[in-house]
């Protein structure tokens, strides 16, 4: 029988893990399904040379996919999938913030142009991330503890 502390962790783990998991699935099927729109959300955020703009837009979401799906049907990947995870947002985070301070704040193409960009403002975007960070990092800590 395990412990209530292993068991605790063991559902914290995956209750982030799924819910992590969820934001990057809503995340990535909109842009996998039109690929020519997130690529101009893409380019019209600056970051990345014109040659960049499109591998970006195609390759970006199937791994965004790839790893939510790891996430829930692959635990042993689950730490490099949080991992990667926890890379990008990162990077998207930082993305967002240099369009900021560039007075360019704009929808991020985050979800595809659906719904969940329109009905809040772009300044939320860097706090979602940083609080789908935390998760992430509690899904980490939780995986951790249990070892």
């Amino acid at each position: 029988m395990r412990p209530r502390s292993s068991t605790l962790w063991l559902v914290l783990e995956w209750s982030a893990s799924l819910l992590v998991a969820a934001v990057f699935l809503l995340a990535s099927v909109p842009k996998i399904m039109n690929p020519a729109a997130f690529a101009s959300a893409v380019y019209q955020m600056n970051l990345l040379p014109g040659v960049l703009v499109n591998p970006v837009a195609i390759y970006l979401p199937w791994i965004e996919f790839v790893a939510a799906c790891a996430l829930v049907i692959a635990p042993p990947a689950r730490r490099g999938a949080l991992a990667l995870m926890g890379f990008l947002l990162a990077a998207f985070t930082l993305a967002l913030m240099v369009n900021f301070v560039r007075g360019t704040a704009m929808s991020c193409g985050c979800f595809g142009g659906t719904f969940l960009e329109t009905i809040l403002p772009p300044w939320t975007a860097p706090i979602r991330n940083l609080v789908l960070l935390g998760i992430l990092c509690i899904a980490l800590e939780a995986s951790r503890q249990r070892e």
